[in-house]
């Protein structure tokens, strides 16, 4: 099935979509030969992330090419005009963040783990755990654990099949309200491009008119709702057709 090429905007996940999910936080960043047209597509068309990611991670690896980042699942929105958008129960529901936050690191201190906190601005609004390169990985039960205790406390707790870590999130956004958001910020009207890599991105699919799944060995066989997929490998490809399009 031929992807539409000739889109309106790009709206695109970071981990194992336009970087490579398998590396420590500190290696991560943009394939390069997704990097370079992204960078020359931005010139043509509006290009935004839309992550779990903090905007304070994703900013410097993107900021070549977006113009906007919906971070956190939604929780936080910034465009590149410098508008940034945060809803006021963040606010409110920080007390039980850190209230998770302290609970998981005193289950996991015997562990091989990375503790990624997500912040927007000065408030806490969510925690990755994070043991894909783990020495000694937490067994299931205490992760398990940690995520009933969170969703006692009301938080928003995101799993993915085949992926090594979690996300808790204070308020329960998702990517569906993060792509509405940055349509109304931004301006922009269907027909637009998402692309994606896991079962977090299935609503934000269910609402674009070109939804791509953008498969690899650890997605291989999830449960994408996209109606297009792809080959992370034919990524740069695609978006060279999407650049042939816009530029006509």
């Amino acid at each position: 099935m031929e992807i539409p090429c000739r889109v309106n905007a790009i709206f695109m996940d970071y981990d194992g979509t336009i970087a490579p999910v398998d590396v420590s936080r500190e290696e991560s960043r943009v394939f390069p030969e997704v990097e370079s047209v992204l960078v020359e597509l931005s010139k043509y068309i509006p290009l935004a992330i839309v992550t779990t990611k903090s905007f304070a991670f994703i900013k410097p690896r993107t900021e070549k090419f977006a113009h906007a980042w919906a971070c956190s699942n939604g929780v936080e929105i910034v465009l590149k005009d410098g508008r940034r958008i945060v809803p006021c129960d963040v606010y409110e529901r920080e007390r039980f963040m850190k209230e998770i936050v302290t609970y998981a690191r005193e289950k996991l201190q015997n562990y091989d783990v990375i503790f990624e906190e997500k912040w927007a601005g000065t408030t806490l609004v969510g925690l990755c755990i994070d043991w894909r390169i783990s020495k000694n990985p937490p067994p299931r039960h205490i992760i398990d654990d940690i995520i009933s205790k969170a969703l006692e406390k009301g938080l928003k707790v995101i799993k993915y099949e085949g992926h090594p870590f979690i996300d808790i999130f204070s308020a329960a956004y998702d990517k569906a309200f993060a792509v509405e958001a940055l349509k109304r910020l931004m301006n922009i009207e269907e027909p637009i491009m998402y692309l994606g890599d896991s079962e977090n991105d299935n609503p934000a699919f269910e609402i674009v008119s070109v939804p791509v799944a953008v498969i690899h060995e650890r997605n291989r066989n999830s449960p994408l709702k996209a109606k297009y997929r792809i080959e992370q490998r034919d990524l740069p490809k695609l978006l060279r057709q999407v650049l042939d399009c816009v530029r006509k």
